[in-house]
């Protein structure tokens, strides 16, 4: 069954890699949408990595590697879209500058 899921739900991005979503045991991840602004009066860059369970954040996961955001930009990362994760697997990101990029990424939860 597909359930409709926010799987980071309007969350600031810190400037640590954190991991924001992680795939429920028995069931998969598909990616449909990630939405990033950044609401700062500068330039900030961001990272973001789709990750295995187990599975180190590095340049084998990258999805989007220190993508600039101009000052208020608002950006849908086409990149990200329709990546499959497994149970266990997760979204890690990470920001130049902490809290000033919100996050929405929206897909669905299979089971």
């Amino acid at each position: 069954m597909y359930l409709p899921k926010a799987m980071v739900d309007g969350v600031p991005i810190t400037n640590a890699a954190v991991t924001y979503y992680t795939v429920p045991a028995a069931t998969r991840g598909l990616i449909k949408k990630a939405t990033f602004t950044n609401d700062d009066t500068t330039p900030v860059t961001i990272s973001i990595n789709v990750a295995r369970s187990g599975e180190a954040v590095g340049y084998a996961n990258a999805i989007s590697k220190t993508k600039t955001l101009a000052a208020g930009e608002t950006w849908s990362c086409p990149d990200v879209e329709n990546h499959i994760m497994e149970t266990g697997g997760f979204i890690s990101m990470v920001a130049s500058v902490t809290l000033k990029i919100g996050c929405r990424i929206t897909g669905f939860e299979i089971t």
